[in-house]
């Protein structure tokens, strides 16, 4: 587990930054953008029972690119010339408070930057920023020496965040602003458990520029893409991954005999009983590319769990043999339909999927005990959002990560290779 964990960290951090190295082999030092930031957030879930305080601070320095008109690429152009940075953070999640001995650690975390001005100006700039990065996590959940910590059971995790922000350009060369966002952290179900980490706040950032802000290169609306062709194109992938089951956890923290009984901490034991499970996927994409930047369709997922009798044997613990009788059974396959988004930089592509589940059988489907002990899984609907690389001189394939995920809640961190069409 610790070997594929740091394996995820090495791979995220190499997608991640793709799209800052594609523009540093075409821009130049003096379009450099060094910024530093200052940001105050809160856990909005405030899950433990027993904190006490929820605020925290983040520091970030990221070193970037700001793209612009001379570098002719269409991609920048149809963004508005957007700054691609990476970046380091720590987020001092240690000045949490408890009234019991649970300790929070700081959180360390490599990310990868999109920022994009929707309003531009001489003076001052609007717009969004998306955040994509992996965590480093120094002190993890214990059983016995750190019980209370439920959100991270993992050392390794991945990062999201996403927000809007304003800018002032004091000059030619600084910048000073303040953004509101929202930030995530969890292992994507590889260890439990994983409450994860979901916070909102706000910060302050300055910014310096190695080469002049010139305002006249940016103004005006985007010019309509020339090297692009619309169409069909046809995806078939194949993902795997590893997911711990939250039905095997609860067998031990619930009493099902007293759905109302708070849960309990599972022993040092227990929790080294709980398994990794291999799931595997197999999706076929139809989508239209309509832009440059856009294409959007639909797909069918089909989805393979490998632990159909872990997971019936907990519900026999939790529900009562009566439930399982009367549940839809127990099928290791799934089917969903989706629709699907697919927005491109280059041949890097954010991939993102909503669907449903014509045919799901996961066993006791009770809505109410589910969410009482936090078992999405077994919900109608489902999520999958995450990066793919295409190599068009490779045939068109790709690589790829996604979180899937129920209701926000993620299932497990699922790799994948396929070939488009």
């Amino acid at each position: 587990m610790k070997r594929l964990l740091v394996v995820i960290l090495i791979m995220s951090g190499v997608v991640l930054c793709s799209s800052v190295s594609a523009e540093a082999q075409i821009r130049k030092g003096s379009d450099m953008v060094i910024s530093g930031q200052g940001w105050y957030g809160s856990d909005v879930e405030k899950l433990h029972p027993n904190q006490t305080t929820f605020g925290y601070m983040t520091y970030d320095l990221a070193l970037g690119f700001q793209t612009d008109p001379e570098n002719g690429n269409e991609f920048a152009q149809q963004f508005g010339y957007p700054v691609i940075s990476a970046g380091v953070s720590v987020a001092r999640m240690s000045n949490f408070q408890f009234a019991d001995h649970t300790r929070f650690p700081d959180l360390y975390t490599l990310y990868g930057s999109f920022e994009r001005s929707l309003l531009r100006s001489r003076y001052f700039s609007l717009g969004y920023q998306f955040d994509f990065g992996g965590t480093y996590n120094p002190g993890k959940y214990d059983p016995v020496e750190n019980p209370g910590n439920n959100w991270l059971s993992a050392p390794f995790m991945a990062y999201f965040g996403a927000g809007a922000f304003a800018k002032l350009h004091l000059g030619k060369r600084w910048e000073v602003g303040a953004d509101f966002m929202f930030r995530h952290y969890s292992n994507g179900r590889l260890a439990l458990p994983n409450e994860a980490i979901n916070a909102l706040g706000g910060g302050i950032f300055a910014r310096y520029r190695l080469s002049d802000y010139e305002y006249a290169k940016y103004k005006g609306a985007p010019q309509k893409a020339k090297d692009f062709r619309k169409g069909m194109q046809y995806m078939i992938t194949f993902g795997g991954g590893v997911h711990t089951c939250q039905a095997e956890w609860n067998k031990y923290a619930y009493d099902h005999s007293d759905p109302e009984k708070p849960a309990r901490v599972p022993t040092k034991e227990e929790a080294a009983g709980l398994k990794a499970h291999p799931k595997f996927s197999l999706s076929f994409d139809a989508l239209y590319r309509y832009a440059l930047r856009y294409a959007s369709g639909i797909g069918i997922d089909m989805f393979y769990s490998s632990n159909m009798k872990e997971l019936e044997a907990a519900d026999r613990i939790l529900y009562g043999d009566a439930a399982v009788a009367a549940s839809p059974g127990y099928s290791p396959i799934s089917i969903g339909i989706a629709a699907v988004q697919e927005i491109y930089w280059n041949n890097l592509a954010v991939h993102i999927a909503i669907g449903a589940y014509p045919y799901r059988h996961k066993g006791v489907n009770d809505p109410e005990l589910n969410e009482k002990m936090d078992d999405r899984e077994r919900g109608w609907h489902y999520e999958k959002a995450g990066l793919r690389y295409y190599f068009p001189k490779l045939g068109d394939t790709y690589v790829g990560f996604a979180i899937k995920s129920h209701s926000i809640k993620a299932e497990y961190l699922e790799f994948s290779a396929g070939i488009r069409l």
